[in-house]
């Protein structure tokens, strides 16, 4: 009240009411005309908007706008009036506070918000303008009233936004302000108007806003940095999110190109380290904050939003991704033991998303390998470097032991990311499913199931994991789930694969151990794992394993009845009516029936006329149908076909008690539920001639039905007449007339058809089936003449090209023939020529023949041969005698320096003559080396004459090689007499010098 008292009344002692001053404040913000008074009477108005929020609003709101709009050059005044709105806008907290960003419902700001969106002279046009107001408090407070408008009335503020022709390019400015808070709050503010409005993002992108919001994320420290990056990740998300031009558009703008730095993290640069853990360098910094995590979530949330499966654009941005390098880093994240679970997990699941059905990513991904640290065999306490594909890294995450900082379900999420890659990189990609069944060894070879886990490849891992199922599903039960998911899905449609598989036998025969096959030793595994009551996921895992193994696949099915026992335990699971688990119970009919579906294999242990009677009679058709008809019915493969169809996007929306039944199997039985209900209704000699067949009643369509309808499945019961009613029963009418028995059933009325009326049906439907049959025949008829006559015009082709090969094959041989024709005649005149001048040279015998000369050149070269070998072996005596008495000279030179120059000066006198006396001898011996080479010389230009200078030069090439050697040996010893001399005078000694060096001195003299 103290207030009220400071604004009484003008000239009166009585205090006022609180709307008594608001009404007199708002009429003198209305009526003065000077700013300081307007102002006095808004900062008024200011301070009881906080108190009396409705009255305030209720009296003054057309004012404050007025004011507004007419002194928006006082930033005093325009500050006092935003501050005032945004008081009256803000929704209020529980306990009657203004709270920023509050969700409650206002009725009091709502009212006002509404007011000024729908005011007439379109104040929103001037909040956009105030936007572009250089003061700080004008701009802040103008973005705060424009987020509690937004929080009031957002779509209507969307609007009238869009309406603006500058109204989205002022909010994107917010982002390029040097002021932190204005930036942040415009951040928020695009973020709740981007949510849902597909054509604010559009604006918002072109806008240039993708290089303004990674500029930021880039100078606030990246992915490590504060929650503002993840702000500026959250619109990012905003803007591509459900929108394909704006994705197109990132793309185009290089914005894919930028994913890996935001991608590349510090921790865990190596890969794995013992036992599956990295070993980090010591000043790394592996500490990963809650921000970092959930800036690292949004950003591959967005990489995985970009290549959504079903998208137009999801190959280009796939092919954008591989050339920026973004498998790379993903992988680095998704291998850092340190990082959260949900960031390695969702890596995971990002690197699955780039590589699915893209061949160059697969081949890419295939060829990537991480170096991972184990233990030395020979040294046990140092460790060494070995590299490994991906996709064994991977496997091994699958299927390998979880770390022991984190429970088995926890690490649930981990496993589930690492299967979805698997999955991609096989989907699609035949070689790659060879290449991991080719892995597949068996462990009693090798010893795999006691070796770690780095010595095993991934085939013979997964094997080991599934053989050794007691022990792994103690500690986590979900690696043996995993083991038999991954098993399937490289066994999956692929009979080579399966056959490869088959070859893998346990038992070692130089033992006398008879060989067991692996798909009977994991029938084995099941029924121990039942019969010992472990967890029944073991049990479905390992038999829906075998079931994807067995389809289309005769071979397996005559391996897998080789072992009667594996037939009794489908009868007895079937047959058994306690103690038994109903899901096992439906597992085992399905496989049952698929054995005998696809007994097929002339080779078979037991035919389907000994199946038969087993279905028929022991267990019975129709107990048969029911076991799988509720294993449909059931919540959890009900649960496995939501999986199956991408209901749950990843592992953190699944619930793990839920989950008993892979994606691999839930499609399986989808497309095979069809031809089990007519298979097992059909007898020995029954043979269907499409495995497909489709039953006409019951089936996955009807339960479609169903399910939508809410409708519960009853327990069907023979009778006389058949039930149609698809709404009531998901599966129809079951075979041997098994109506639903529900009269209370919440379907509609019920169609109830007389039996003789049904016989006529299915008979009629029998003769179309027929008609049916013969059209396809007639069909498959038509295809097989299309292609014989398609392999005859091929043919004729073939003839035609290779006609036209032998053509231009025998012009070529034509060809060379006249070459040759051509030759023969030219040698033979060459011939005629030289019997010709022969038989001139005998009738002229004075002149001397070639031969002659020929003859008489090389006897004259044999004789400078031999001259020049006495020459050569007279100059090597020479020269050994010169290089001792060198040697001695130069040891005589070295005793008379130590000994003093005084003593020996009459024998260096002695040595410097021998050495003159060897100079002269070896000017001799040079005239003689010149007058020889002339010799040489005149030779050669005489051989040469005579048309036989190749065997000259090569021979005269020795001479010349012999005598370059002897040169360089002279000019040696004369370089070493030099030195000598040189000592010598170097000594005191008068050596006379010798004519080269007489030459060399006249020269320097006239220069």
């Amino acid at each position: 009240m103290d207030f009220f008292k400071r604004y009484g009344a003008i000239g009166g002692s009585q205090p006022q009411s609180p709307a008594e001053t608001i009404q007199r404040m708002a009429d003198r913000a209305e009526t003065s005309t000077l700013l300081e008074d307007k102002r006095a009477a808004v900062l008024g108005l200011k301070g009881l908007s906080r108190e009396y929020k409705k009255d305030v609003g209720e009296v003054a709101l057309d004012t404050l706008l007025k004011v507004l709009k007419e002194d928006s050059e006082d930033h005093n005044l325009l500050k006092a009036i935003l501050e005032t709105l945004n008081n009256l806008c803000a929704r209020d907290s529980p306990g009657g506070e203004l709270l920023e960003g509050a969700t409650m419902a206002d009725p009091v700001a709502d009212k006002f918000s509404q007011a000024i969106l729908h005011d007439s002279d379109d104040v929103i046009s001037t909040f956009l303008g105030l936007l572009g107001d250089a003061d700080f408090y004008v701009r802040y407070y103008t973005v705060q009233l424009l987020s509690a408008l937004h929080t009031c009335a957002g779509e209507e503020l969307q609007q009238r936004v869009l309406v603006s022709p500058t109204g989205v390019g002022r909010l994107v400015d917010l982002l390029s302000d040097q002021r932190d808070i204005i930036r942040n709050e415009g951040i928020q503010l695009l973020i709740a108007m981007t949510k849902r409005n597909a054509d604010i993002q559009k604006i918002v992108a072109f806008e240039n806003a993708f290089d303004y919001l990674l500029g930021i994320v880039d100078e606030e420290g990246g992915v490590r940095g504060n929650i503002i990056v993840q702000d500026c990740l959250q619109l990012l998300h905003n803007l591509l999110n459900y929108n394909v031009s704006n994705q197109n558009f990132f793309r185009e703008t290089s914005g894919i190109q930028r994913l890996p730095s935001l991608l590349v993290t510090d921790p865990s640069q190596t890969a794995a380290g013992r036992s599956g853990h990295p070993i980090p360098d010591g000043d790394e910094d592996l500490e990963w904050t809650s921000q970092h995590a959930l800036n690292m979530l949004v950003v591959l949330d967005i990489v995985r939003m970009l290549i959504q499966p079903g998208n137009t654009n999801t190959q280009s941005n796939q092919s954008a991704m591989q050339q920026c390098g973004v498998i790379p880093p993903l992988l680095q994240l998704a291998l850092a033991y340190e990082a959260p679970l949900n960031v390695r997990a969702q890596a995971l699941y990002a690197i699955g998303d780039v590589i699915r059905a893209h061949q160059a990513n697969q081949n890419l991904f295939q060829r990537i390998l991480i170096t991972t640290a184990v233990e030395d065999d020979s040294d046990p306490s140092s460790q060494r470097a070995i590299p490994e594909p991906a996709i064994v890294i991977v496997i091994r995450l699958a299927v390998g032991k979880h770390p022991a900082t984190v429970s088995a379900n926890e690490y649930y999420i981990v496993r589930a990311a690492a299967t979805h890659l698997v999955q991609a990189y096989v989907g699609g990609n035949t070689d790659a499913q060879l290449a991991l069944a080719a892995t597949l060894t068996p462990p009693g070879d090798i010893g795999t199931i006691t070796e770690p886990e780095q010595h095993q490849s991934a085939g013979s891992l997964i094997v080991s994991v599934l053989l050794d199922w007691r022990e792994t599903s103690k500690e986590d039960v979900w690696r043996v789930w995993y083991a038999a998911l991954l098993l399937s899905t490289i066994l999956r449609d692929h009979n080579e694969c399966k056959e490869q598989a088959l070859k893998i036998t346990l038992g070692d025969a130089s033992k006398g151990e008879e060989p067991f096959p692996l798909i009977n030793e994991l029938m084995s595994q099941a029924r121990q794992a039942t019969q010992h009551g472990a967890d029944v996921r073991v049990s479905l895992a390992i038999l829906t394993l075998i079931s994807v193994w067995l389809v289309n696949f005769p071979k397996g099915v005559s391996v897998f009845l080789d072992e009667s026992a594996n037939i009794s335990f489908l009868v007895e699971q079937i047959s058994g009516s306690s103690g038994i688990n109903a899901l096992v119970q439906g597992v085992a009919a399905f496989m049952l029936g698929i054995v005998y579906q696809f007994d097929v294999d002339p080779e078979s242990p037991m035919s389907r006329e000994s199946l038969y009677p087993i279905i028929s009679k022991r267990v019975g058709a129709d107990q048969l149908l029911i076991r799988v008809q509720r294993l449909r019915d059931s919540k959890e493969f009900q649960y496995a076909v939501g999986l199956a169809a991408g209901a749950y996007s990843s592992a953190y929306s699944v619930a793990l008690a839920e989950v008993y039944f892979d994606s691999v199997f839930a499609d399986l039985f989808k497309m095979h539920y069809e031809s089990f209900r007519a298979a097992v209704r059909l007898g020995p000699n029954e043979a269907m001639a499409n495995p497909s067949y489709a039953y006409l009643h019951g089936g996955m369509a009807g339960y479609a039905v169903s399910a939508a309808s809410g409708s519960t499945p009853g327990t069907p019961r023979l009778g006389g007449a058949t039930t149609v009613s698809r709404a009531a029963s998901p599966s129809g009418s079951t075979a041997g007339g098994v109506p639903d028995p529900a009269p209370n059933s919440r379907a509609p009325a019920e169609q109830t058809v007389a039996k003789s009326e049904f016989d006529a049906l299915h008979a009629k439907f029998t003769e179309q089936e027929s008609q049916i049959a013969e059209l396809k025949h007639a069909l498959e008829v038509s295809i097989a003449q299309a292609q014989a006559t398609m392999d005859l015009s091929k043919q004729a082709s073939d003839d035609g090209i290779r006609l036209e090969e032998e053509k231009q094959q025998r012009a070529l041989v034509e060809a060379e023939r006249d070459e040759q024709a051509h030759e023969i005649t030219r040698l033979r005149a060459q011939l005629d020529d030289a019997q010709k001048q022969l038989a001139a040279n005998q009738d002229n015998p004075t002149d001397t023949s070639d031969a002659a000369r020929v003859a008489k050149l090389e006897q004259q070269l044999e004789a400078l041969k031999l001259e020049g070998s006495q020459h050569e072996a007279n100059w090597q005596s020479q020269r050994d005698e010169l290089q001792k008495k060198l040697a001695n000279a130069e040891k005589q030179v070295v005793k008379a320096a130590a000994a003093g120059r005084n003593t020996n000066k009459k024998k260096e006198q002695q040595q410097a003559t021998e050495l003159i006396a060897l100079e002269n001898d070896i000017k001799a011996k040079d005239k003689q080396i010149a007058k020889l080479t002339a010799q040489v010389a005149e030779l050669s230009e005489k051989a040469s004459q005579l048309g036989l200078v190749d065997e000259l030069k090569e021979r005269l090439a020795g001479l010349e090689k012999e005598q370059e050697d002897l040169l360089v040996y002279l000019a040696d010893q004369e370089q070493q007499a030099k030195e000598s001399r040189a000592k010598l005078r170097g000594y005191g000694e008068a050596i006379p010098l010798s004519d080269d060096e007489d030459g060399e001195d006249d020269e320097d003299d006239e220069e």
